[in-house]
């Protein structure tokens, strides 16, 4: 399962490099998965119900808990060894790209409202979403501190962001 969220990820982060139309990126992505897997049939639920419920994000994100979220709760995974539901959490990346419409606050603000893994999440649909509009067109504000940092290497490397952005 963790391998087809590496997938739909890469595909999404392919696809923002020549297309600013989200709809169509999450349903090109989508074909990089087996159309006979869980996984797959989740995410084209998530876009059926983001075409359903165009406006209403908290909808969708019921839909996905009642169908597809199989929650074992925090606690338990304290004293016992759990999985991430991947296909759960690229369901959320994808809402927060179809239901953020292109604008940084809000597609951060919604993948990580829908909860379980709040930081990977945001982090994936800010970053595809970056990837879209591009360095110079992500809000200031979601970027302060950033240029402190961009001449750091990385721990046990010798490329900093900077690096990263040339290559």
């Amino acid at each position: 399962m963790a391998g087809m969220v590496v997938c739909i990820i890469g595909a999404l982060y392919a696809l923002a490099f020549t297309s600013s139309d989200i709809p169509f990126i999450v349903s090109e992505a989508l074909n990089s998965i087996p159309k006979e897997s869980e996984f797959y049939q989740c995410i084209y639920d998530v876009i059926g119900w983001h075409k359903q419920y165009p406006t209403d994000w908290k909808q969708t994100w019921l839909e996905v808990k009642k169908k597809w979220a199989r929650d074992i709760g925090c606690p338990h995974g304290i004293f016992h060894p759990f999985n991430i539901d991947a296909k759960v959490n690229a369901a959320y990346v994808v809402m927060g790209l179809l239901y953020g419409e292109g604008d940084f606050t809000k597609t951060l603000e919604l993948s990580t409202r829908t909860r379980k893994d709040a930081d990977c999440n945001p982090s994936s649909a800010a970053g595809i979403l970056g990837t879209i509009v591009g360095y110079n067109n992500i809000p200031a504000y979601w970027k302060m501190g950033l240029r402190e940092a961009e001449d750091i290497d990385f721990k046990y490397t010798t490329i900093s962001l900077n690096d990263v952005y040339e290559i």
